[in-house]
């Protein structure tokens, strides 16, 4: 290839998009003169656009060429393009998805789709695939990511979905990283092959080798993508040369299920190496299968595994796999080998159950002379394991508790007091756990972590972590720490409701305490409020009993007035700590609390709301057992329930208003109050239903529009349409116009780009067409263009019009040249269209047909029409199309609107004849096109309204 000097110009921009600003197509331009005209080959120079997906404005591109420099894309003045990556690895991520997505499809995957996502200031940071219905995800890490952050993005993915494939690009580092952990990575990149870039798809294995192959020669599977190096075996995928070496004929191994071997007195073995084929740390320890005797094994764990304690069991997981040593193993070696991709510690009761192994050191000693020597009191039944959001619950109801008494408390305390619910929490986790707690800061929410203590005064050793996580600055220095400290702990006592006469003991008046040893912090909140009565376990009681607790209490708080209970409440009142239960039997109980439930009967479940009072998230589950709406979107949720609040409110209040009349009536006469007849008034409900959903509609719109989806913008823009015109009074209509007239001009002007897009280089085409061979594809050409136009809002540019005048005179002077020879019959036409007499008829045929339509609420072509069983249309003549749709509406009021209107063109838009329809019968239209365009859409919204009950 010719070297070129570059001159400095950042302007050239070597890639772009085709068809369109938001397309995923990408082209590159080649550098050489020669390879530019193979490249420009059946294109035009107007098709070209500077992506959004590359990072660009959206604007066309010009393809330059050029003799003695580089050939490049220009930008049309004026330039205002703040596209960073201009090179030819500057469309990579498009080239890959576009790869993998047909790749994908001959692998069964039909409908896999790529989507970009920015990572930092580099668009299509990562390329993802979601396959099996969501079951399986493929995601290409093109960005640099710290290790640290792709760590927490890979177990995020990991928990929604059964496999995940990642593919590094070039500039991702983490691939090293993949090869420690899973023995390979799998690597992509581009190479520049003449016009276009060519995806290859390489295997890095130990020792950072890279094996390179393409995409025709891997395989998807449901572990993963296997290339020619790699080998599908029944512990997962693996390289293929340790497969081969490991295959012996004396080598067996076992699958053994997870949770069925437990081990203790791990001695970590450095100097003996992995055996072939596998990747971790070694270990001799002593084993135990269940119901068997213990014995001394070799184990193999993963190298992201912490180091096994000595003096604690635990259990083998993540796929156990046993193996025999074989003849050729060290004397001293153990005769069975036992491999596993996770360990899981066990508590006390749990590892009593192992009765052969025998930790080295009793459990008492294990936690150092730091810890207290009180072991914690073993429970009658052990407790289910807490989920991260139960253990925020208690850490929140505890430290509030511990706010109001002005007190301290450890986080061992803390631990203790959730029992064996809760597992032994490692660092991380444990500010996992506080950031969730304290999250968002807030003026009205006290920062509660600054209750803990790990002794003396100050904050926790681990407040500044936590006030880093959530949004503080980092490396804050320790009298800053201190200061926030001090201000979060007064807000503590202060919004949770703490006294301000504890705060300050040596204050005038203040009582001295009894005692003047020092208590220990941790007991320290145990000892100021010694009446708190934890709730017992709800577990092993019979479900009659908690419904009809939860029953009586919500009852009682409707009749106080009260809206929103959260669980914590009720477990307060009733005694029974629901927190240890499932959703799904917290739903199962809240539906029985109201069953049975009449149409109009009251649903105190609706009473009930998570902590940040939003709704339960398995409050639509209970709508829809009790054959409620059901809502599809998080708004229409938040609408129903305050619905049946709503309901509940006004119920109790027309209950008691009798009482307050009478002034002797007795006080359960307003206990449960009779529900609302069913001739209630309904207009509120169906208005604020409504004005929930487009509130959700705005979202899925905003939504649409960022990814640059059209067809998903449209059919929301339709729906939020079809509810303003139906479901809104005009007060209400006026506040959501903007909103609508919002949605309706990015979507017309998304549209015209597409038509634009397509019509340019069609009518430049036909211009340059010549001879009498050309008439056939100069008239397809000319429908096709005119097709176009119609889809067109508005008024064409000047030069598209031209074009099209041009391409028709042409087109004239072609059939005008073919008429000298065959003179057509110019009465032959008017002859076999139909008299004023069958237009009539037919007439009262398409009214008949547009009423149905209209009860239906749904919108009908002139083909649909035609094809009607019963409705027997011939074939019309555009002019005489015109005049049945005057006649369908000659007798229409002027108050209602044209039922014509609901006759739409074949992509479901206004037809044309719907203003020559109007203007005939006298009816006023605006003049603009949008206006013309909204005022159509209210007629068939309008339509829907007044045929609904017809």
């Amino acid at each position: 290839m010719t070297s070129f000097p570059d001159g400095g110009d950042t302007r050239k921009v070597q890639t772009a998009v085709i068809g369109r600003a938001g397309s995923d197509v990408p082209v590159f331009l080649p550098y050489e003169h020669d390879e530019f005209d193979t490249f420009m080959r059946g294109r035009s120079r107007d098709e070209f656009y500077c992506g959004t997906l590359l990072g660009g404005c959206g604007k066309k591109l010009t393809p330059k060429r050029y003799t003695e420099k580089k050939c490049h894309f220009a930008h049309r003045p004026p330039v205002h393009c703040r596209r960073t990556a201009n090179g030819e690895s500057s469309a990579d991520h498009l080239y890959i998805g576009q790869a993998l997505a047909q790749w994908l499809a001959r692998q069964n995957h039909r409908k896999a789709k790529a989507s970009y996502r920015t990572v930092g200031d580099r668009p299509g940071g990562t390329v993802d695939f979601r396959l099996s219905g969501g079951r399986q995800f493929v995601r290409v890490q093109m960005a640099r990511l710290g290790l640290r952050q792709w760590q927490r993005e890979a177990e995020d993915l990991a928990r929604g979905v059964d496999c995940v494939e990642w593919l590094f690009g070039p500039d991702s580092m983490l691939a090293y990283d993949r090869v420690e952990t899973h023995g390979y990575a799998i690597r992509v990149e581009c190479r520049t092959a003449g016009a276009t870039r060519q995806v290859r798809i390489g295997t890095q294995l130990p020792g950072n080798t890279i094996e390179w192959t393409t995409l025709s020669e891997c395989s998807m599977t449901r572990a993963g993508i296997i290339t020619p190096s790699l080998a599908h075996t029944p512990q997962g995928i693996v390289p293929r040369r340790s497969t081969e070496a490991a295959a012996t004929p004396a080598q067996v191994s076992f699958r053994l299920a997870d949770d069925t071997v437990a081990f203790t007195g791990a001695a970590p073995r450095n100097e003996v190496p992995p055996p072939a084929g596998t990747k971790g740390r070694v270990y001799d320890a002593d084993i135990q299968p269940v119901g068997s005797a213990a014995l001394r094994a070799r184990i193999v764990l993963p190298p992201i595994t912490p180091a096994p304690n000595p003096s604690r069991v635990y259990v083998l997981g993540g796929g156990v796999t046993l193996t025999p040593l074989g003849a050729d193993a060290q004397d001293e070696a153990p005769a069975w080998l036992l491999s596993a991709g996770r360990t899981r510690r066990l508590n006390a009761e749990e590892a009593a159950a192992w009765s052969g192994l025998k930790p080295a050191l009793p459990e008492s000693a294990v936690s150092g002379p730091t810890q207290t020597a009180q072991p914690a009191p073993t429970p009658d039944a052990p407790r289910p394991r807490l989920s991260d959001p139960e253990i925020v619950a208690s850490l929140r109801q505890s430290l509030e508790r511990t706010a109001r008494s002005r007190g301290r408390v450890t986080w061992s305390t803390l631990v203790r007091a959730m029992g064996d619910g809760a597992e032994p929490i490692t660092p991380e986790r444990r500010l996992k756990l506080l950031v969730a707690m304290d999250f968002p800061r807030a003026q009205d929410r006290p920062m509660l972590s600054a209750l803990l203590t790990t002794g003396g005064d100050g904050p926790a050793s681990f407040f500044a972590a936590v006030l880093t996580e959530l949004g503080g600055a980092p490396g804050l220095s320790s009298q800053e720490a201190h200061r926030i400290h001090l201000q979060e702990l007064e807000r503590a006592y202060r919004l949770c409701g703490g006294r301000a006469a504890e705060a300050s003991p040596r204050g005038k008046g203040a009582e001295t305490p009894s005692t003047s040893a020092p208590q220990p912090q941790g007991v320290q909140e145990a000892q100021k409020s010694p009446a708190v009565r934890e709730p017992i376990s709800p577990a092993g009681l019979p479900a009659l009993q908690l419904v009809l607790a939860l029953r009586e209490h919500l009852r009682a708080r409707a009749k106080n007035g009260a809206a929103d209970v959260t669980w914590r409440e009720l477990s307060e009142a009733t005694g029974f700590a629901f927190r240890l239960l499932s959703d799904e039997r917290c739903a199962n109980l809240l539906f029985r609390v109201d069953e049975p439930l009449h149409d109009r009967g009251l649903m105190y479940a609706a009473l009930v709301v998570a902590d940040d009072g939003k709704p339960l998230p398995y409050f639509a589950t209970i709508l829809q057992r009790h054959g409620r709406p059901v809502p599809g979107l998080l708004s229409e949720v938040h609408w129903a329930r305050q619905l049946e609040v709503g309901r509940i409110r006004d119920a109790y209040t027309e209950a008691q208003r009798p009482q307050k009349a009478a002034g002797a009536a007795p006080a359960e006469a307003a206990s449960v109050p009779v529900a609302q007849s069913d001739s209630a008034p309904q207009v509120d409900v169906s208005e604020a239903a409504a004005i929930g959903t487009l509130t959700g509609l705005r979202w899925r719109f905003d939504r649409a529009r960022q990814a640059g989806d059209l067809a998903e913008a449209k059919r929301v823009w339709q729906t939020a349409g079809r509810l303003y015109g139906t479901k809104l009074t005009p007060e209400i209509q006026a506040e959501h116009r903007n909103d609508l007239l919002a949605m309706s001009e990015w979507v017309r002007d998304r549209e015209n780009e597409n038509v634009l897009a397509e019509l340019r280089p069609l009518l430049e085409n036909l211009l340059r067409r010549d001879g009498a061979a050309a008439d056939n594809t100069l008239r397809d050409g000319l429908n096709r263009a005119k097709e176009l136009k119609r889809k067109y809002h508005g008024k064409l540019p000047e030069d598209l019009q031209a074009a099209l005048g041009a391409c028709g005179e042409r087109l004239d002077e072609l059939t005008a040249s073919r008429s000298e020879v065959t003179p057509p019959a110019p009465e032959t036409d008017r002859e076999s269209r139909p008299s004023r007499e069958k237009l009539s008829e037919l007439a009262a045929v398409v009214r008949a047909v547009l009423e149905d339509v209209a009860q239906g609420g749904t919108t009908t072509t002139w083909s649909a029409m035609r094809h009607r069983p019963g409705a027997d249309l011939p074939h019309l003549h555009p002019d005489d199309q015109g005049e049945v749709l005057v006649l369908v509406d000659v007798d229409t009021p002027m108050s209602e609107p044209l039922l014509s209107a609901l006759v739409t063109t074949n992509n479901g838009e206004m037809h044309p004849l719907y203003r020559h329809v109007a203007y005939s019968l006298g009816r006023e239209l605006p003049v603009r096109q949008d206006e013309l365009h909204a005022q159509w859409q209210l007629d068939v919204l309008r339509l829907y309204g007044l045929w609904k009950h017809r």
